[in-house]
């Protein structure tokens, strides 16, 4: 049995090659690893072996749970944190092995999945917008803060102005101007993201096709879609990351 891992700074998701359910816990939350760590040892128990593939751009959460997984589940669990030369991707940046794995295996799965040329956006805890060109080159992109990020720092900067849960709000983001507080930050936080998001697919040569996955991907991709300046086609995909993972032929 094949299960992707993406640890991320915020959230980790677990895929499982057999199963639909994609599993979402915060990494903030003190009983996550020993969650994780526990249904992988209830796996590797009832299948024999696991093979389990680990993306990360949290080294001390992916060293964590690697390890708390390792003891509980031992000899019948693999675990191989994925890096660039396990994925058959060409990157043409200034310094391929400094990229976010998280964005190369992204690309992967969406070179797979959709035609090219491409775009990626990964709307997490920042919000990341590449290019993978029609020969299926990883070509860097740009890193936007995410939607947390910036109302943490408006809370954080301000004396009046409220954090807000992007998990609930988004779909209340639908006026023309904000009336009140809560909603002018929402309005203009998500007009800006988005608004980077089309401008960048221009800057690219305005690719036909953006995906979009990570934790905020649904408010993102729906805002999108009520673009009326949009010139390409939204295609949302979640859990783009650890599914890759999870299908990786190796």
């Amino acid at each position: 049995m094949i299960v992707g891992i993406d640890v991320g700074n915020t959230a980790i998701k677990m895929a499982i090659d057999s199963e639909e359910t994609v599993r979402v816990l915060r990494v903030a939350n003190p009983d996550t690893i020993a969650n994780v760590s526990k249904v992988l040892a209830e796996y590797a128990q009832r299948h024999g072996h696991l093979d389990v593939r680990v993306a990360s751009v949290n080294r001390t959460a992916a060293g964590e749970l690697i390890e708390a997984a390792q003891q509980l589940a031992g000899d019948k669990a693999q675990f191989r944190r994925i890096t660039r030369v396990d994925l058959p991707i060409e990157v043409a940046t200034d310094h391929p092995d400094r990229v976010g794995i998280d964005r190369l295996v992204g690309a992967v799965g969406a070179a797979a999945g959709y035609s090219l040329p491409l775009v990626v956006v990964d709307a997490g805890t920042t919000v990341t917008v590449d290019l993978v060109d029609d020969g299926g080159t990883y070509c860097g992109g740009a890193i936007i803060p995410g939607l947390e990020m910036q109302t943490s720092a408006l809370a954080a900067g301000t004396d009046a102005l409220p954090r807000i849960d992007w998990q609930s709000a988004c779909s209340e983001t639908n006026g023309t101007t904000g009336k009140n507080t809560i909603a002018a930050i929402r309005l203009g936080i998500l007009s800006g993201v988005v608004g980077g998001i089309e401008r960048l697919v221009r800057l690219y040569g305005t690719p036909k096709r953006v995906v979009v996955t990570g934790g905020d991907a649904e408010c993102v991709a729906a805002t999108l879609e009520r673009s009326t300046s949009r010139d390409f086609d939204v295609h949302l995909h979640p859990h783009l990351v650890c599914r890759t993972l999870a299908t990786l032929k190796q």
